[in-house]
């Protein structure tokens, strides 16, 4: 509130072409604290840092009594993350930006560059990250596999049902049925 107060002071002071490029300095900021403390509030620190993580782990292979791997692929290293810690600072600082929650995105910004610098944290973090992508890709294919179920059973009680009525008549119909579907 204080942050926003002095902002509007500021713009009294100005004129017309400074308070225009002064508000639209603002909005740019305010749609990046809210980028930040959005992917912040959902714990995802890659996306708090703008970092895509693409991270594959093969393995591990074993190969007669000799285990190889597990390979990590397209893991972003640690200087890309504190270039990006670095730039995305200078864009947030509070004596930067004109948002009045960019001291909160800034905490927000360190804390996500701090567990991603520190491998320890980072590999525990990654660990949690590929578990909740395995619980939601198992549920996933356990509803694909559910509807699966429920369309053949219904399908198979539709051709008991079927065979019931027309009796000894089923087959040839169901066989000619099917050869005038287009």
């Amino acid at each position: 509130l204080k942050r926003e107060a002095s902002f509007e002071a500021e713009l009294k002071k100005m004129n017309e072409d400074q308070r225009k490029r002064a508000q639209q300095q603002k909005k740019k900021d305010a749609k990046i604290v809210n980028r930040i403390l959005k992917a912040s509030k959902a714990g995802k620190h890659y996306s708090v840092l703008g970092i895509r993580n693409f991270e594959v782990q093969l393995g591990p292979f074993y190969v007669f009594n000799f285990s190889i791997g597990p390979i990590v692929l397209f893991r972003v290293k640690t200087k890309a993350i504190k270039r990006v810690y670095r730039n995305l600072a200078r864009t947030v600082h509070p004596d930067k930006n004109k948002d009045g929650r960019a001291e909160e995105a800034f905490h927000a910004l360190e804390q996500s560059a701090a567990i991603l610098t520190d491998e320890k944290q980072r590999q525990e973090f990654d660990r949690k990250l590929i578990s909740a992508r395995r619980r939601r890709n198992q549920y996933a294919v356990d509803s694909v596999m559910s509807g699966c179920q429920m369309a053949w059973s219904q399908t198979a009680s539709t051709f008991k049902m079927t065979k019931k009525v027309l009796g000894p008549f089923s087959t040839p119909i169901l066989v000619l049925g099917a050869l005038a579907m287009p």
